[in-house]
């Protein structure tokens, strides 16, 4: 009974060290083997994702190596003084050649010691020679400016990088004001152009038909002869001496030439 007992315990103890022993590397991950008792750290090797057997004294240093993205809310003077907040992103990670060299030399918490200082600093350098009204126009250019000094300034520190955003920029409230004010009364320009357009067009088209009037009197007009009224006057006295009922004389030329019509019934 004691040896079966004697031999679980056993059991259990090498299970136990087997499982201390047993170091993930997950996906997305690079690691290194670290013997405090020993070399140190193992530079030799890197292991990739997948389970690494190491002896429970020793230890794994992991790094990981995608693309990692970090904020920062700068305050930063532009050209012309003028205080503005400023939320910009880089996207770095390690170089997977470096590793052994990075975590020598920098660290796990290489962002920090590294890469941040230089960020905010280079942020604010570039952007103090901007005003104001020219960093939401020429964020590009911006953020090209900054990601070329930073890679350049970092250059041996075993990082590589992706990219610098500006993503958000926080102008002062008696800026906002004043560009507000300014859209509203460019908008109510805008406005009272477009109505004068159309009054202006309106006053085309009334014009237009005036003169499409006055043309078409004046054909009329040049088509009033005198003849051609007599021969119409004749026309409808014509008509009236055709009416049985018909109780008009006829002078035969009165004023301008044009018969005279009496209606005896008056």
């Amino acid at each position: 009974m004691k040896t079966r007992t004697y031999n679980y315990l056993l059991l259990s103890l090498i299970f136990s060290l087997g499982l201390s022993a047993c170091s993930v590397v997950k996906s997305g991950q690079q690691a290194m083997k670290w013997k405090p008792y020993g070399k140190g750290l193992i530079t030799e090797k890197v292991y990739k994702d997948g389970i690494v057997w190491n002896w429970p004294w020793n230890g794994m240093v992991k790094y990981n190596v995608q693309w990692q993205t970090y904020k920062e809310n700068v305050a930063v003077l532009t050209k012309d003084e003028l205080h503005i907040n400023l939320t910009v992103s880089v996207t770095l990670r390690p170089i997977e050649a470096e590793l052994p060299e990075l975590e020598l030399e920098v660290g796990q918490d290489y962002y920090n010691k590294v890469v941040r200082p230089e960020f905010i600093s280079l942020t604010r350098n570039v952007f103090s020679n901007y005003k104001y009204s020219d960093v939401s126009p020429k964020s590009p250019e911006i953020e090209k400016t900054v990601f070329e000094r930073l890679v350049e300034d970092t250059r041996a520190k075993h990082l590589e990088f992706d990219n610098v955003t500006v993503d958000h920029i926080e102008y002062p409230e008696v800026v906002t004001s004043a560009v507000n004010k300014k859209l509203a009364v460019e908008q109510d320009i805008e406005q009272k152009d477009y109505e004068m357009k159309i009054a202006d067009k309106e006053a085309e088209i009334q014009r237009i038909r005036a003169k499409g009037q006055r043309d078409a009197q004046q054909i009329i007009d040049s088509g009033l002869t005198k003849t051609y009224l007599q021969y119409k006057a004749l026309e409808v006295q014509d008509k009236l001496t055709g009416s049985n009922n018909a109780k008009f004389y006829f002078i035969p030329v009165g004023a301008d030439g044009l018969p005279i019509i009496v209606n005896t019934d008056e």
